[in-house]
């Protein structure tokens, strides 16, 4: 007897937590980090490699992302097309319906299929309410027809009924033969938003637009996904943006109806719109690049001058650096140091970085991580936990489960786009490494043996699909699917030789390297150059260039070989990366504002609110000053290293703070001198209104005293 196949369980959305805040919450607020900047340990660019400029400029003072909507990001799609929210339109399905002569012809058609009996059978079970007993349902046999008759036997039904009776084709097996069946019923629902609907959408994917702000990508597509009652992995996008922005990009789902979405969405904080309907789904990295808007507050320099730097930055371009968002928020431990340990398949190590004890850590966080540090205790370290979504969390579910020192099967609790972070951050260590000893030593000319595309179409896609580095603004996808039994992370997982070179020529064939020949021909510049990240299947530059990747990976025991890992899934097979990028329809504009604040760029929202005109005509009044950046970047660009090449200063989030407090400190100082200088003049002049007014109180009682003593001396 055959065995029965398991029921798969259904998977079920997570309970929006709020963070474990341990405590009474005054006591929490009082433990958490300043936001002054004075004690955040954050990296700083020269600790990941990012020292150089394209310009030697002396830069201005500018705060970056002084609020979340300073910074703007529109996704752009794979046409060149900018994605603005602006059609709040919902689409409804269309409706099925067949005219007098559709319908009798329908019906003559499958009359041996639906005979009389049956079309009365179903006109007394359209009149019976959806809870009378003698309600059942019609089996209609069509195993003879196909899919499109069916559809036409559905419109059928849809037109005579309506929404009285619904129909579901449905597979049975009698007496060892597959039938096809139609059944019709009563609808089963509780409400009008429950009734069924099918599927009359011109595409298999609903395509739509999100506007979010100040939210991860990822933690949006969750929150839809959970009232949707879907899992994550079923929400696609085409990269990740900016957490402390307001941004849009596109999403797609598959078959689900746009007002369900929206209802969805109502709940998850963010707004949608744009809906159209496609048959493909879409994928990490369809896009063209990003559009920015940015606005750069307490701007302290001459104007004739920081219109000097933005020429030359769009002309001459920056250095494609990986920013600092791509380290880690903490120097104690750079991502790109666990990225060595799983890469050198030291796991032990791997996980001890990632629970160790650090400075100016979350309070809560801190307290997790010395328990588990001091006990090794790892089911109880996890149980101080309440949301779910924290990589130390699902690591120390996986010690709690196989044992406290199984750290490599520990580690296959954590999903696998999260782990490799790790080893994709010590690759942008080792670029940023090189494009900054490339531009010091060589400058901004070409040397033979630098590398460039063989075909110049794709000079402007960077080929960082092949190890997972879709991020154009900022950050990684993160695929929370469970790898639970995922059995890549198992030492038997191994990739041969033999396969790997098979794939090599492809890949490493993509670029050539430049000859003394092409370098004179003038057909290439410095921005047609590219510099690989560090893998197994990757061309390295002919010359010193090349030399010194192998001897940043040997400071760290690894080597181009022993990245070709034996866990297939941190096998890192290399990369291409632009050394320089140039913004696309770069403008700017100066604008006074008068408060912190005050709005400077208006959202894709406003617009549709009929807010923008008044952000963006405003006269601007006040003595603070702003610049407004509009660019263009390619995917995967870093806009933080477009204003470092701007600014000339680090973009650390400690840095930015300290700027901002600095400025804020020279307002506040200027409004107290100005309201000193006004009380002063202010006590002058009632000061100089009373001698005034005493003078002519003295005069005038000289002039009674005078009219009296002649009064006295006349006679009467």
């Amino acid at each position: 007897m055959p065995q029965r196949k398991k029921a798969k369980t259904p998977w079920r959305p997570k309970q929006m937590h709020t963070k474990h805040r341990p405590g009474p919450e005054e006591e929490w607020r009082k433990r958490l980090p300043k936001k002054d900047g004075s004690n955040k340990n954050s990296l700083r660019e020269d600790q990941v490699g990012i020292t150089e400029y394209v310009s030697n400029g002396a830069g201005f003072t500018g705060v970056v992302k002084s609020r979340f909507s300073d910074f703007h990001v529109n996704e752009i799609d794979l046409d060149g097309k900018v994605l603005q929210l602006n059609d709040l339109t919902v689409p409804k399905p269309a409706e099925p319906t067949l005219d007098e002569e559709e319908l009798a012809a329908a019906r003559q058609k499958f009359r041996e299929i639906i005979t009389d009996d049956t079309w009365d059978k179903m006109s007394a079970l359209a009149a019976l309410g959806a809870k009378d007993p003698a309600a059942q349902p019609i089996d209609i046999i069509v195993t003879a027809l196909d899919k499109t008759e069916r559809g036409q036997i559905h419109d059928m039904l849809k037109t005579l009924y309506s929404s009285k009776l619904v129909g579901s084709t449905v597979t049975e097996v009698k007496d060892s033969t597959e039938e096809r069946i139609i059944r019709v019923m009563k609808p089963k629902f509780n409400s009008s938003s429950e009734k069924r609907t099918r599927w009359n959408f011109p595409g298999e994917y609903v395509h739509f637009l999100v506007y979010k702000e100040n939210m991860e990508t990822s933690e949006a597509a969750s929150r839809l996904a959970s009232r949707i009652g879907m899992h994550p992995s079923n929400v696609n996008y085409c990269g990740t943006k900016d957490k402390r922005a307001k941004t849009t990009q596109k999403f797609c789902i598959k078959r689900r109806l746009p007002s369900q979405i929206l209802t969805a969405a109502q709940k998850s904080y963010v707004r949608i719109g744009n809906f159209t309907f496609s048959n493909d789904v879409l994928k990490l990295g369809d896009l063209k690049g990003n559009r920015f808007r940015i606005a750069l507050r307490h701007v302290n320099g001459d104007e004739a001058e920081i219109q000097k730097a933005l020429e030359s930055l769009r002309d001459k371009g920056f250095i494609n650096y990986f920013g600092l968002q791509r380290f880690g928020n903490h120097a104690d431990i750079p991502t790109y140091e666990i990225g060595v340990a799983l890469l050198k398949a030291d796991y032990k190590t791997v996980a001890e970085l990632i629970l160790k004890p650090r400075s100016n850590d979350l309070p809560f966080m801190d307290e997790v991580r010395k328990k588990w540090w001091d006990e090794r205790n790892s089911a109880a370290a996890a149980a101080m936990f309440i949301p779910n979504e924290f990589i130390e969390k699902k690591l120390l579910d996986g010690l709690a489960k196989y044992g406290e020192n199984d750290y490599a099967a520990a580690l296959r609790k954590i999903p696998r786009n999260m782990l490799l972070l790790y080893p994709h951050s010590f690759q942008s260590f080792v670029f940023n490494r090189i494009a900054s000893r490339r531009i010091k030593e060589y400058g901004f000319k070409l040397i033979p043996g630098d590398l460039v595309y063989r075909n110049k179409e794709e000079m402007d896609e960077d080929i960082i699909e092949k190890c997972d580095l879709d991020n154009p603004t900022d950050n990684v996808a993160e695929d929370i699917e469970s790898n639970e039994d995922n059995p890549e992370i198992k030492e038997d997982a191994e990739t041969t030789a033999s396969d790997a070179k098979n794939e090599d020529s492809i890949f490493k064939r993509k670029v050539k390297a430049l000859t003394e020949e092409d370098i004179v021909s003038g057909n290439y510049t410095l921005f047609d150059v590219v510099l690989p990240l560090p893998g197994h299947d990757i061309t390295y530059p002919s010359n010193e260039v090349g030399a010194w990747y192998e001897e940043i990976l040997a400071e760290y025991g690894l080597s181009s070989e022993k990245l070709r890992h034996k866990v297939k899934t941190f096998a890192m097979a290399g990369a291409y990366r632009k050394l320089l990028i140039c913004p696309r329809e770069l403008t700017w504009k100066f604008r006074k504002y008068s408060t912190p604040e005050e709005t400077l760029i208006a959202s894709d929202w406003d617009r549709i609110a009929g807010k923008a005109d008044k952000i963006e005509n405003s006269e601007g009044n006040g003595d603070l000053k702003a610049l407004l950046l509009d660019f263009c970047l390619p995917p995967s660009v870093y806009a933080t290293m477009f204003l470092r090449e701007l600014l000339k200063s680090d973009t650390s989030a400690a840095q930015q703070l300290k700027i901002e407090k600095d400025e804020m400190s020279k307002v506040r100082d200027k409004q107290q001198t100005t309201e000193v200088n006004e009380g002063k003049e202010d006590a002058a002049q009632v000061e100089s209104a009373g001698e005034v007014a005493t003078t002519e109180k003295r005069k005038l009682t000289a002039d009674e005293t005078a009219e009296v003593e002649e009064k006295k001396s006349k006679p009467s």
